[in-house]
């Protein structure tokens, strides 16, 4: 029920970030120095989701307390308020990083609370004891001394299909640059023939991506969840 409940978040906030997209390019006060820095800050946000996903070995069955989870409980979380931010700032609209930030509180917060419920139920004290130590989104500025040591691994990154996160944020700083060009500094369509090519590849695979692989993906969790569950005896 856990696995099944986070892809209907993970679904509702896909749906959301790229059904605003056309929104926040209409009422967009972008310039070049509002363009730099912030990409500066989605490349802060996924590397800080790169470092919390190379400790997590199984989402939700083992406790993440090493790396950026010894600072802060949620460093996923913390990645994509950075990745948003970007993007805020990107647009350059105090009325859309208002916004941004009132929506990131809302969703996130009843978000975060339910995951944490969740983790209670399963790990108990252990857990409890990380939370005493542990703030949730504010990271601490030091360490935390945790029981049970982990290293880093790349392999991790790719078993939780960051690329697709990559892709995303490739995909959304293309079309914004396209939107500049084209639309505000009205620039020729064939000079940016091969960032339109580059573009419509890295959606058609997205879109793809999200067919058929996230599908088996989604789909073996299912037939996982359906083998550990008890059998009623008659």
């Amino acid at each position: 029920m856990a696995i099944q409940g986070w892809f209907k978040f993970k679904k509702i906030r896909l749906l959301l970030a790229w059904g605003s997209i056309p929104i926040l390019l209409f009422y967009s006060h972008m310039n070049d120095k509002s363009f730099r820095w912030g990409i500066v800050l989605m490349v802060i946000g996924e590397l800080i989701r790169f470092w919390a996903l190379g400790f997590v070995e199984k989402k939700g069955r083992k406790l993440a307390t090493s790396g950026p989870y010894a600072f802060v409980r949620n460093p996923l979380y913390v990645g994509n308020f950075f990745l948003g931010l970007g993007v805020a700032v990107i647009v350059w609209n105090w009325v859309i990083l208002l916004l941004f930030l009132a929506g990131f509180l809302g969703i996130y917060t009843g978000t975060i609370r339910g995951e944490e419920k969740h983790l209670r139920e399963m790990f108990g004290k252990p857990y409890e004891d990380y939370c005493k130590n542990v703030p949730s989104f504010l990271p601490r500025l030091t360490p935390y001394a945790a029981p049970e040591k982990d290293s880093f691994l790349w392999s991790r990154i790719i078993k939780h299909h960051e690329y697709i996160t990559v892709a995303g944020i490739f995909l959304i700083l293309m079309l914004i640059h396209l939107y500049e060009e084209l639309f505000l500094a009205k620039e020729p369509m064939t000079q940016q023939i091969p960032l339109i090519i580059a573009t419509v590849i890295v959606a058609l695979a997205l879109a793809l991506e999200r067919i058929f692989v996230s599908r088996l993906h989604i789909t073996f969790f299912e037939r996982l969840r359906e083998k550990d569950a008890p059998k009623n005896n008659p």
